[in-house]
Parts: structure tokens; C-alpha cells; sequence
């Protein structure tokens, strides 16, 4: 056995051990939370690295020690110590073996999206990838920081309930680092003006419809009609506020679903899927299923099967002595 194995610090060790490794057939990674929570947490220092893989949880990085490198769609973060990465959720990524220290963090945000201002600001960084270093702006870093080291010592503390704390946290990293996106937008800066406010209340209303009409037929036209704006100034806020086209918002809000309809099991074809969350036809679904987790949804449905009925492929990411009985 490697000697890395047993070189977790102890205050670091899993403070709750049912846990048995990683879950990845093919691409596919079945995030193992801790039993009947949202999250797990992990001091890594493995040496190996990690293939093509994608999960439904939002992943963060936090650096302690060396560069590790992140490649996520296509695009490579050399991370530093100290530097944090939100991977946002289906979103193909790699990890290039290297030596050093990090923890990792699996999140699954689903309890807290029914929220409106969740809903508000999950196109700013809980569905792109977004990384904080502390030489770009120190201030705000140093919030980010301190969130994540208050969340990692309620997680290994496990004291009184310590998902519940450790999500009030969570719920003020989104507020802090949503107010912090919008300052650094025009149409959407916390300055108190009535513009940015009306800005934020109408594309709050705009991003909580779409949560619940996705399958609709929801034009840019429509939509900037909806907010109140012309087509090509809402275009150019949109982008301004999520980095991202409306309409690739959209497509990637109908891809969660349909994840989610093809992991249910309910006996679904995957063309009643696609006419389900929204596409005309089989073809474009398959099209943007494919860009956006790189395999096509039949591919998905049996990689899902593969791990819920015939066993897992597990590779263990913390590799601890085995508990006496």
C-alpha cells in the first residue's frame, strides 16, 4: 500500500466513515455523500490524478499545498496554493496527477434552488466554473476563504448539527459572492441605485419562470419582452449577468433536467425526454445532451444503469485504514 495512505492528518480523516470510494462508470460519477446529507467533504493528497469524469454535485477546490491542475470543458486551471475553483454540476473535468495537499468539496445545492435568490444567481457560478485568487482582489478572497475554512472545520468537527451550520455558510458564500458578480457588472452593481435594482428584481423573475417553464417555448424574444427590455440590450445584459447566452441558459437548465428523468428509471424513451424538458426533436437533444456532459443520453441512461444494477467500479480518493468491526 502507497505511503500517501496513511498520511492524512487525523483531524482530517473522515469524522463519519461509511464511505467506500468513488462510484465512476465510464464518465459518470455517482457522488457518495455522506449517508442521508448533501455533501462530503475531503482532505485530499492523493498522487494519482483523475480521468474525464463528471458528477451532479458543484465541486470546490481549495489548494493547500503545490500547483494542481484542473482541466474543465476543454479549459486548464493552473491552481496555486491558496487558489479555489467552483466546478459547477455535469461539467467534464480532469485532474492531472500531482503531489500536494487540497480539500475537496461535493455539493449538492438541489435543497437550497427553491429559493429565488438561489435561483437568481445560480447562472453566475453555480453553472459556469469560476476561480478566486488571492491576488486578484485580496478583500474578497479572503471572504471566499474564510467561508470554506469555517465549512471544513464544522464538517471534520461533526459536531450538533453540522450540515445545517455548514449550509448557512454555504447559503452566505452564494449572497456575498453574487453581490460581489454583480458589483463588478454596470447593469447590476450593488450601489443602491433604482437601475440595478430593477435590473435584478426583473431578471430574478425572468430566472425563477424559466426554473419552472424550461419546456416551454421561450425565445430570446420572449424573454426580453418578459423583462421589459428590447431584444438586443437584454441580450447584452444577459451576458453582462451570467456570462452566458439566454439561450444556452436555457439549454443547460433543460440538460439538468433530463438528467435527472434519465437517472429516475421511470421507462421513458429518450425522444419522450426530449420533448419533455423542451427540444422539438431527438436530434438537437442529443446534440446539446452531448456538449454539455460529453455522451449522448442513451449513453448516460446505461452508464446509470451499469452502476445502479450491476455493481460500482470504485477507485478509492481516500484510502484509510480499514475500521475494526
Amino acid at each position: 500500500m502507497k505511503p500517501y495512505q496513511y498520511s492524512i492528518p487525523e483531524k482530517y480523516r473522515q469524522p463519519i466513515r461509511a464511505f467506500y470510494g468513488r462510484d465512476v462508470v465510464g464518465t459518470l460519477e455517482r457522488v457518495d455523500y455522506v449517508p442521508e446529507t448533501h455533501l462530503r467533504i475531503w482532505y485530499n493528497n492523493q498522487l494519482e490524478g483523475y480521468a474525464p469524469h463528471h458528477h451532479a454535485a458543484t465541486e470546490i477546490i481549495l489548494v493547500l499545498e503545490n500547483n494542481y491542475y484542473v482541466t474543465v470543458n476543454n479549459i486548464e486551471y493552473c491552481l496555486t496554493p491558496g487558489d479555489i475553483l467552483f466546478i459547477p454540476p455535469h461539467a467534464l473535468h480532469t485532474i492531472k496527477s500531482t503531489p500536494g495537499a487540497r480539500f475537496i468539496m461535493l455539493i449538492d445545492f438541489e435543497p437550497v434552488k427553491s429559493l429565488m435568490d438561489v435561483k437568481a444567481c445560480e447562472p453566475l457560478f453555480l453553472m459556469r466554473t469560476v476561480c478566486f485568487r488571492k491576488e486578484e482582489d485580496p478583500e474578497f478572497y479572503q471572504t471566499v476563504r474564510g467561508y470554506l475554512d469555517r465549512i471544513t472545520d464544522l464538517y471534520f468537527e461533526a459536531g450538533s448539527m453540522w450540515e445545517l451550520f455548514i449550509f448557512s455558510e454555504l447559503l452566505k458564500l452564494l449572497a456575498d459572492t453574487a453581490k460581489y458578480l454583480f458589483n463588478r457588472t454596470a447593469g447590476f452593481s450593488a450601489d443602491k441605485t433604482r437601475n440595478s435594482a430593477v435590473n435584478y428584481e426583473k431578471f430574478a423573475g425572468l430566472l425563477n419562470y424559466v426554473d419552472t417553464h424550461y419546456m416551454e417555448d421561450l425565445s430570446l424574444e420572449w424573454a426580453a419582452d418578459y423583462a421589459g427590455f428590447s431584444k438586443y440590450y437584454f441580450h447584452r445584459l444577459f451576458a453582462e449577468y451570467s456570462g452566458t447566452t439566454f439561450r444556452d441558459h436555457l439549454e443547460s437548465k433543460r440538460i439538468q433536467v433530463a438528467e435527472r428523468l434519465l437517472s429516475a428509471g421511470q421507462g421513458q424513451t429518450v425522444s419522450e425526454i426530449a420533448s419533455a424538458v423542451g427540444f422539438n426533436n431527438a436530434s438537437s437533444f442529443n446534440r446539446a445532451f452531448r456538449k454539455c456532459t460529453g455522451m449522448s443520453p442513451t449513453q448516460y441512461r446505461k452508464l446509470k444503469e451499469t452502476s445502479d444494477d450491476h455493481g460500482i467500479s470504485r477507485s478509492l480518493l481516500e484510502n484509510e485504514p480499514p475500521l475494526s468491526p
